[in-house]
Protein backbone atom coordinates (compact mmCIF):
# COMPACT_ATOMS: atom_id res chain seq x y z
CA UNK A 1 0.00 0.00 0.00
CA UNK A 2 1.15 3.33 -1.04
CA UNK A 3 2.21 5.81 1.77
CA UNK A 4 0.66 8.89 1.40
CA UNK A 5 1.55 12.68 2.64
CA UNK A 6 -0.35 15.72 3.00
CA UNK A 7 1.16 18.80 1.33
CA UNK A 8 1.19 22.36 2.88
CA UNK A 9 -1.71 23.31 0.77
CA UNK A 10 -4.02 20.60 2.32
CA UNK A 11 -3.80 18.34 -1.13
CA UNK A 12 -2.35 14.54 -0.71
CA UNK A 13 0.31 13.09 -2.69
CA UNK A 14 2.12 9.81 -2.78
CA UNK A 15 5.35 9.77 -1.03
CA UNK A 16 8.47 9.69 -3.04
CA UNK A 17 11.35 9.22 -1.51
CA UNK A 18 13.26 10.53 -4.60
CA UNK A 19 12.43 13.81 -3.99
CA UNK A 20 14.02 14.15 -1.01
CA UNK A 21 17.15 12.47 -1.99
CA UNK A 22 17.60 14.93 -5.50
CA UNK A 23 16.95 18.29 -2.31
CA UNK A 24 19.77 16.33 -0.27
CA UNK A 25 22.17 16.08 -2.73
CA UNK A 26 21.18 19.79 -4.10
CA UNK A 27 22.05 20.78 -0.72
CA UNK A 28 25.62 19.08 -0.76
CA UNK A 29 25.38 15.82 1.07
CA UNK A 30 27.09 12.96 -0.68
CA UNK A 31 24.97 9.94 -2.49
CA UNK A 32 26.18 7.63 0.66
CA UNK A 33 25.13 10.16 3.38
CA UNK A 34 22.04 11.20 1.15
CA UNK A 35 20.48 7.51 0.10
CA UNK A 36 21.30 6.95 4.26
CA UNK A 37 19.15 9.19 5.15
CA UNK A 38 16.49 8.49 2.85
CA UNK A 39 16.26 4.94 4.34
CA UNK A 40 15.90 6.01 7.57
CA UNK A 41 12.88 8.21 6.55
CA UNK A 42 11.20 5.82 4.70
CA UNK A 43 11.72 3.69 8.02
CA UNK A 44 9.80 6.38 9.99
CA UNK A 45 6.89 7.70 7.30
CA UNK A 46 3.62 6.43 8.00
CA UNK A 47 0.19 7.02 5.72
CA UNK A 48 -1.19 11.08 6.55
CA UNK A 49 2.43 12.05 7.13
CA UNK A 50 2.43 15.84 6.58
CA UNK A 51 5.19 17.15 4.53
CA UNK A 52 6.49 19.87 7.09
CA UNK A 53 7.14 16.59 9.21
CA UNK A 54 9.14 15.12 6.76
CA UNK A 55 11.02 18.13 6.52
CA UNK A 56 11.86 18.00 10.46
CA UNK A 57 13.17 14.68 10.33
CA UNK A 58 15.17 15.31 7.50
CA UNK A 59 16.89 18.53 8.88
CA UNK A 60 17.10 16.83 12.49
CA UNK A 61 19.04 13.87 11.00
CA UNK A 62 21.59 15.98 8.56
CA UNK A 63 22.28 18.24 11.34
CA UNK A 64 23.50 15.75 13.05
CA UNK A 65 25.91 14.56 10.18
CA UNK A 66 26.85 18.18 8.07
CA UNK A 67 24.96 21.32 9.43
CA UNK A 68 25.42 23.47 6.23
CA UNK A 69 23.90 20.74 4.36
CA UNK A 70 21.09 21.12 6.53
CA UNK A 71 20.65 24.76 6.18
CA UNK A 72 20.75 24.71 2.55
CA UNK A 73 17.82 21.88 2.44
CA UNK A 74 15.83 23.94 4.63
CA UNK A 75 16.36 27.39 2.18
CA UNK A 76 12.72 27.27 1.15
CA UNK A 77 11.58 27.87 4.95
CA UNK A 78 14.47 30.36 5.20
CA UNK A 79 12.98 32.86 2.87
CA UNK A 80 9.87 32.39 4.42
CA UNK A 81 11.16 33.34 7.23
CA UNK A 82 12.03 36.88 5.76
CA UNK A 83 8.88 38.52 7.81
CA UNK A 84 5.34 38.33 8.12
CA UNK A 85 5.62 41.56 5.45
CA UNK A 86 7.06 41.74 2.26
CA UNK A 87 10.05 44.24 2.62
CA UNK A 88 12.62 41.52 3.47
CA UNK A 89 12.16 39.75 0.56
CA UNK A 90 11.85 43.02 -1.60
CA UNK A 91 15.03 43.54 -0.19
CA UNK A 92 16.15 40.23 -0.48
CA UNK A 93 15.63 40.08 -4.44
CA UNK A 94 17.39 43.76 -4.74
CA UNK A 95 20.33 42.06 -3.10
CA UNK A 96 20.10 39.20 -5.42
CA UNK A 97 20.09 41.15 -8.57
CA UNK A 98 23.20 43.43 -7.56
CA UNK A 99 25.04 40.01 -7.52
CA UNK A 100 23.89 39.53 -10.67
CA UNK A 101 25.01 42.87 -12.12
CA UNK A 102 22.37 45.13 -12.33
CA UNK A 103 21.82 48.31 -10.23
CA UNK A 104 18.42 48.33 -7.95
CA UNK A 105 16.73 50.99 -6.04
CA UNK A 106 13.75 49.83 -3.40
CA UNK A 107 10.08 51.28 -3.34
CA UNK A 108 10.03 54.02 -6.08
CA UNK A 109 7.00 56.03 -6.26
CA UNK A 110 6.29 56.66 -10.47
CA UNK A 111 3.90 58.29 -12.15
CA UNK A 112 1.74 56.25 -14.41
CA UNK A 113 -1.02 57.42 -16.79
CA UNK A 114 -4.02 56.82 -14.63
CA UNK A 115 -2.31 56.52 -11.05
CA UNK A 116 1.00 56.79 -9.46
CA UNK A 117 2.63 53.19 -8.86
CA UNK A 118 4.82 51.88 -5.81
CA UNK A 119 7.71 49.92 -7.57
CA UNK A 120 8.97 47.18 -5.05
CA UNK A 121 11.99 46.87 -7.62
CA UNK A 122 13.54 49.25 -10.19
CA UNK A 123 16.52 47.03 -11.98
CA UNK A 124 18.75 48.81 -14.55
CA UNK A 125 21.70 47.24 -16.25
CA UNK A 126 23.89 47.89 -19.13
CA UNK A 127 24.84 44.84 -20.77
CA UNK A 128 25.03 46.22 -24.44
CA UNK A 129 22.02 47.74 -24.33
CA UNK A 130 20.26 49.93 -21.28
CA UNK A 131 18.05 47.78 -20.27
CA UNK A 132 15.54 48.57 -17.39
CA UNK A 133 12.85 46.57 -15.35
CA UNK A 134 10.21 46.87 -13.16
CA UNK A 135 9.86 44.70 -10.90
CA UNK A 136 6.88 43.39 -8.74
CA UNK A 137 7.92 41.25 -5.83
CA UNK A 138 4.90 38.42 -4.47
CA UNK A 139 5.75 37.39 -0.57
CA UNK A 140 4.24 34.48 0.84
CA UNK A 141 5.03 33.85 4.32
CA UNK A 142 3.08 30.67 4.72
CA UNK A 143 3.07 27.46 2.66
CA UNK A 144 0.84 26.72 0.47
CA UNK A 145 0.55 30.16 -0.95
CA UNK A 146 1.07 30.00 -5.26
CA UNK A 147 1.61 33.11 -8.02
CA UNK A 148 -1.67 32.74 -9.68
CA UNK A 149 -3.57 34.19 -12.84
CA UNK A 150 -4.70 37.61 -10.93
CA UNK A 151 -1.35 38.59 -9.94
CA UNK A 152 0.31 38.01 -13.33
CA UNK A 153 -1.94 40.28 -15.06
CA UNK A 154 -2.20 42.73 -12.14
CA UNK A 155 1.58 43.46 -12.53
CA UNK A 156 0.90 43.57 -16.35
CA UNK A 157 -1.69 46.32 -16.26
CA UNK A 158 0.51 48.66 -13.91
CA UNK A 159 3.32 48.15 -16.52
CA UNK A 160 1.39 49.32 -19.10
CA UNK A 161 0.04 52.20 -17.18
CA UNK A 162 3.86 53.51 -16.32
CA UNK A 163 4.61 53.06 -20.09
CA UNK A 164 1.88 54.99 -20.98
CA UNK A 165 2.91 57.97 -19.22
CA UNK A 166 6.00 57.69 -20.23
CA UNK A 167 5.35 57.74 -23.56
CA UNK A 168 3.59 61.02 -22.77
CA UNK A 169 6.95 62.28 -21.61
CA UNK A 170 5.20 62.32 -17.94
CA UNK A 171 7.24 59.07 -15.97
CA UNK A 172 10.02 56.58 -16.67
CA UNK A 173 9.73 54.05 -19.37
CA UNK A 174 10.57 50.39 -18.63
CA UNK A 175 11.46 47.90 -21.29
CA UNK A 176 10.97 44.91 -19.18
CA UNK A 177 8.24 43.63 -16.29
CA UNK A 178 9.42 40.92 -13.65
CA UNK A 179 7.57 39.56 -11.04
CA UNK A 180 9.35 37.23 -7.97
CA UNK A 181 8.16 34.89 -6.29
CA UNK A 182 9.28 32.33 -3.03
CA UNK A 183 6.33 30.10 -3.96
CA UNK A 184 5.64 28.17 -7.03
CA UNK A 185 2.79 29.47 -9.76
CA UNK A 186 -0.10 28.44 -11.67
CA UNK A 187 -0.43 26.96 -15.07
CA UNK A 188 -1.99 29.49 -15.91
CA UNK A 189 -0.08 32.26 -14.75
CA UNK A 190 2.76 30.69 -16.61
CA UNK A 191 0.98 30.32 -19.68
CA UNK A 192 -0.41 34.39 -19.51
CA UNK A 193 3.36 35.19 -18.91
CA UNK A 194 4.67 33.77 -21.22
CA UNK A 195 2.21 35.06 -23.68
CA UNK A 196 2.64 38.57 -22.23
CA UNK A 197 6.69 38.66 -22.52
CA UNK A 198 6.81 38.97 -18.18
CA UNK A 199 9.72 37.84 -16.51
CA UNK A 200 8.28 34.96 -13.81
CA UNK A 201 10.47 33.87 -11.47
CA UNK A 202 9.38 31.54 -8.83
CA UNK A 203 10.15 28.59 -6.86
CA UNK A 204 11.07 25.66 -9.45
CA UNK A 205 9.86 28.35 -12.63
CA UNK A 206 11.30 28.37 -15.32
CA UNK A 207 13.01 24.94 -15.60
CA UNK A 208 16.47 25.23 -14.30
CA UNK A 209 16.45 28.83 -13.43
CA UNK A 210 13.83 29.37 -10.84
CA UNK A 211 14.60 31.58 -7.69
CA UNK A 212 16.03 28.41 -5.66
CA UNK A 213 18.28 28.19 -8.67
CA UNK A 214 19.50 31.89 -8.78
CA UNK A 215 20.42 31.28 -5.06
CA UNK A 216 22.21 28.48 -4.81
CA UNK A 217 23.91 29.27 -8.05
CA UNK A 218 25.46 32.24 -7.00
CA UNK A 219 25.42 30.96 -2.89
CA UNK A 220 23.64 34.13 -1.94
CA UNK A 221 21.72 33.04 0.88
CA UNK A 222 19.36 34.63 3.01
CA UNK A 223 20.68 35.15 6.48
CA UNK A 224 17.46 33.38 7.89
CA UNK A 225 19.27 30.03 6.88
CA UNK A 226 21.67 30.53 9.93
CA UNK A 227 20.25 28.39 12.53
CA UNK A 228 20.99 31.21 15.34
CA UNK A 229 19.06 34.26 13.71
CA UNK A 230 16.18 34.48 15.34
CA UNK A 231 13.90 37.59 14.47
CA UNK A 232 15.32 39.94 16.82
CA UNK A 233 18.54 39.15 15.28
CA UNK A 234 16.87 39.35 12.45
CA UNK A 235 15.50 43.08 12.06
CA UNK A 236 19.04 44.18 13.55
CA UNK A 237 20.88 42.66 10.59
CA UNK A 238 18.01 43.73 7.76
CA UNK A 239 18.27 47.53 9.80
CA UNK A 240 21.70 47.60 9.01
CA UNK A 241 21.95 46.46 5.25
CA UNK A 242 22.65 43.33 5.82
CA UNK A 243 20.17 40.76 4.02
CA UNK A 244 22.94 37.72 2.64
CA UNK A 245 25.14 35.38 3.89
CA UNK A 246 27.48 36.29 1.73
CA UNK A 247 27.55 39.83 3.41
CA UNK A 248 28.45 38.72 7.13
CA UNK A 249 32.01 37.96 5.32
CA UNK A 250 32.49 40.76 2.89
CA UNK A 251 30.89 43.54 5.28
CA UNK A 252 33.12 46.15 6.47
CA UNK A 253 33.61 46.43 10.49
CA UNK A 254 31.41 49.68 10.71
CA UNK A 255 28.44 48.09 8.84
CA UNK A 256 28.46 44.95 11.28
CA UNK A 257 28.69 47.39 14.46
CA UNK A 258 25.36 49.30 13.37
CA UNK A 259 23.64 46.38 13.37
CA UNK A 260 24.10 46.89 17.54
CA UNK A 261 24.55 43.27 17.92
CA UNK A 262 27.29 42.09 20.71
CA UNK A 263 30.85 41.38 19.54
CA UNK A 264 30.44 37.26 20.79
CA UNK A 265 26.93 37.11 18.70
CA UNK A 266 28.52 38.74 15.32
CA UNK A 267 31.68 36.32 15.60
CA UNK A 268 28.86 33.35 16.25
CA UNK A 269 27.49 34.36 13.33
CA UNK A 270 30.37 34.82 10.80
CA UNK A 271 31.10 31.50 12.03
CA UNK A 272 28.39 30.00 11.11
CA UNK A 273 28.74 31.53 7.89
CA UNK A 274 31.97 30.61 6.99
CA UNK A 275 30.63 27.23 7.91
CA UNK A 276 27.52 27.49 5.50
CA UNK A 277 29.29 29.14 2.45
CA UNK A 278 32.67 26.49 2.33
CA UNK A 279 33.84 23.65 0.51
CA UNK A 280 30.05 21.68 -0.50
CA UNK A 281 31.41 17.28 -1.13
CA UNK A 282 29.22 16.31 -3.39
CA UNK A 283 27.82 19.51 -5.65
CA UNK A 284 27.97 20.11 -8.97
CA UNK A 285 29.38 23.12 -9.58
CA UNK A 286 29.39 23.30 -13.44
CA UNK A 287 26.04 24.91 -14.14
CA UNK A 288 25.48 27.63 -16.80
CA UNK A 289 23.81 30.99 -15.76
CA UNK A 290 20.56 31.77 -16.10
CA UNK A 291 19.37 33.43 -19.07
CA UNK A 292 16.61 35.20 -17.55
CA UNK A 293 19.06 37.88 -15.73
Amino acid sequence: MAIRVVKSNGQIEDFRPEKILRTLRRAGANRKLAEEIVKKIEASVYDGITTKEILRLVKDMISERQPPVAMRYDLKDAIMRLGPAGFNFENFVAELLQCYGYQTKLRSIVKGRCVQHEVDVIAEKTDGDFIRAMIECKYHNLPGGAVGLKDVMYTYARFLDLNEAAERGEGKWFDEVWLVSNTKASSDATKYAECRGIKLICWRYPRGCGLEKMIEREELYPVTVLRSVDRATLEKLSSAGIILVKQLLTSEPRQLARTGLGKKRLSALVSEAEQLLGKKNGVDRAVSRCAIV
